[in-house]
């Protein structure tokens, strides 16, 4: 967990660099300047207190988060207008080669910012998890419920368990929308279960690999 904390703090430093090499900027490069030095300051604020090296501030932590969301996803996609690269910027061209991959990183990012914030009064540690429950009366309150649903269900729409259950769609249950496996698999998330220095490190992983693919000198 503290290497990859340490990222983030490495991360906070290159952005740092990048700040004061970016001193001639002006217009769209002098704005993403001004956010990434923005998210460069959260970093280095929450890295130590995600170690637990200073004291755990709340409040602090959750600004910083909401800081990261505001400069992710669609606020930083459209501060890289596809143009001629300028000498002040440190933006590679894969970034407007790949620039799918580049916007799925700027939404991934703002997405654990999100649940940072959200897993930010849990502290350094993750909560017990819910006990399942061993009452008796729950569970005869579940049987009755499986009782009134054999008696709602009619014999002519030959359902199977599995969509009796809810756990498989009917044949006319056509306004779900189509789930694909990785929106799945982050949708399952449970952010607020979660340690915040485990979430913070998610969002240090998304900043290094924005950074090792579509920035120079990182």
């Amino acid at each position: 967990m503290k290497r990859s904390i340490t990222i983030g703090a490495i991360i906070a430093s290159s952005l740092g660099a990048a700040a004061l090499a970016h001193s001639g900027a002006t217009g769209v490069v002098l704005e993403r300047m001004n956010g990434m030095s923005a998210m460069k300051k959260v970093m280095g604020e929450l890295a130590p207190m995600m170690r637990g090296e200073v004291p755990y501030d709340v409040a602090a932590a959750q600004k910083g988060a909401a800081t990261i969301m505001a400069h992710a996803g669609g606020g930083m996609v459209k501060l890289f207008p596809e143009e001629a690269i300028p000498a002040t910027s440190y933006a590679v061209p894969a970034l407007w080669e790949r620039w799918d991959d580049f916007s799925d990183l700027a939404d991934l990012l703002e997405s654990q910012a999100f649940g940072l914030a959200m897993a930010i009064p849990n502290g350094l540690t993750a909560p017990e998890p819910p006990s399942p429950p061993h009452d008796m009366e729950a569970m005869n309150n579940m049987s009755d419920m499986v009782g009134m649903t054999d008696a709602v269900v009619q014999p002519s729409q030959d359902l199977t368990v599995a969509q009796l259950m809810g756990v498989e769609p009917t044949a006319d249950a056509h306004t779900s929308p189509t789930v694909l496996p990785e929106e799945r698999e982050s949708s399952s998330l449970d952010y607020t279960m979660m340690a915040a220095p485990a979430a913070f490190e998610m969002v240090s992983q998304t900043c290094a690999a924005c950074h090792s693919q579509f920035r120079r000198g990182s």
